[in-house]
């Protein structure tokens, strides 16, 4: 996807830990993905309501301020089909995520073979 060849589809990242962000980002990028980070549901918020379509979100379920569930609402105001990874290491939280857009979820921990499969099947490819 890099080169010029055909536009990278954007991966917005939400994790409140620092290295699980830092891997997934990495992981994303190197799969040839466009990416954006945020520490925290707020800081997704602005993200989302810049420029620029964001395609796919990976979030974690269960942050401060602002939770996963906060961030795909935020994100289907914007495009109510993009697809959602969630992320939990609560299983109890995975349980009840909503319906209708495409989302999976992902149990804490998994491995970034999981992550880039899911993400890669979300996005047709």
């Amino acid at each position: 996807m890099k080169g010029g060849r055909c536009k990278a589809m954007r991966v917005l990242v939400v994790e409140d830990e620092a290295v699980i962000r830092m891997l997934i980002a990495e992981t994303l990028e190197e799969a040839g993905y466009d990416i954006l980070v945020a520490s925290s549901g707020v800081e997704a918020h602005r993200l989302m309501t810049q420029p620029g379509a964001v395609d796919l979100v990976v979030t974690d379920l269960n942050m401060p301020e602002a939770d996963g569930l906060a961030v795909a609402n935020w994100a289907r105001e914007h495009n109510p089909h993009v697809p959602v990874v969630f992320v939990s290491a609560r299983s109890d939280l995975l349980a009840a995520l909503p319906t209708g857009a495409p989302c999976t979820c992902l149990a804490k921990p998994f491995s970034m073979k999981q992550l880039a499969s899911a993400v890669g099947d979300l996005l047709g490819g």
